[in-house]
């Protein structure tokens, strides 16, 4: 766990409940830092710590305080210009959420050793959609509603009402499935761009592969068709291989098969 996101709770906790309670809750925690620099890494269960000793000395639910954390953390991060790249992430709020996860790549940058959470989006519609969240941290379902809902506020003048309709736990990763319910803007200007007349855009196979040389093009049971002449010179015995036995997919974190 990177100091930059422990640091933006304790700067939280300060400014809202003053030193005195931020100092009780770092005793109470058993955290022997007072401060933490924004790159080095500290122990994963730092902010859990944090967190239930805030609960148990502030008097408030745990999630509340977690939701607090991961909305405060978008204006803390502002500070240091990330919130340029937000900002560049996507035109609208819809955007920003399919590109999630481009954003933690970009991270990798600067904190070569994040783990970082996989998101990815589906059933859309133009009141909303439903965004998969998968992390190997258990405890952070409330931290992640706390920063969408500041992103869609600050950055996008958008208000999200947030439902979990699946929360699945174990030893080692968590998966979530939350309902966001919001004007999807984005999702209209494509409806809205649609063209009736599909014909007068066919594009001939060849064309397409000239056109694409990292191409794959496969079967519902994953059977290689057809693949670019990029792709091909890199891996020149791809063809009728399955995709499965060349490819693994690191990102979105789903399992990988036709259906998905």
């Amino acid at each position: 766990m990177y100091g930059i996101i422990i640091q933006a709770i304790v700067i939280y906790l300060q400014e809202t409940y003053g030193e005195e309670t931020w100092e009780a809750i770092r005793q109470r925690a058993g955290i022997e830092e007072h401060s933490f620099s924004l790159h080095e890494r500290y122990k994963e269960d730092t902010i859990v710590r944090i967190c239930d000793a805030a609960s148990k000395l502030i008097g408030v639910d745990r999630s509340t305080i977690m939701n607090s954390f991961g909305d405060s953390f978008v204006a803390y991060v502002s500070k240091y210009n990330y919130d340029r790249i937000l900002k560049v992430l996507g035109r609208n709020l819809r955007d920003f959420l399919n590109g999630l996860d481009n954003l933690h790549e970009y991270l990798r940058f600067s904190y070569q050793n994040i783990v970082p959470p996989s998101f990815f989006c589906e059933n859309e519609h133009r009141m909303g959609l439903h965004l998969h969240y998968r992390s190997s941290r258990r405890g952070f379902v409330h931290y992640v509603i706390g920063q969408i809902k500041a992103v869609g506020k600050t950055f996008y003048n958008t208000d999200i009402d947030i439902r979990i309709i699946k929360h699945d736990e174990s030893a080692d990763s968590s998966h979530v499935i939350f309902d966001l319910r919001f004007e999807n803007e984005g999702f209209n200007t494509q409806v809205d761009n649609k063209v009736d007349d599909k014909d007068q855009f066919k594009v001939p196979a060849y064309f397409f592969r000239n056109l694409f040389p990292f191409h794959i093009q496969f079967k519902k049971n994953m059977d290689i068709v057809s693949a670019g002449s990029g792709l091909r010179a890199i891996i020149p015995n791809i063809m009728n291989k399955n995709l499965l036995d060349v490819f693994v997919l690191r990102k979105p974190v789903f399992q990988f098969n036709w259906k998905n």
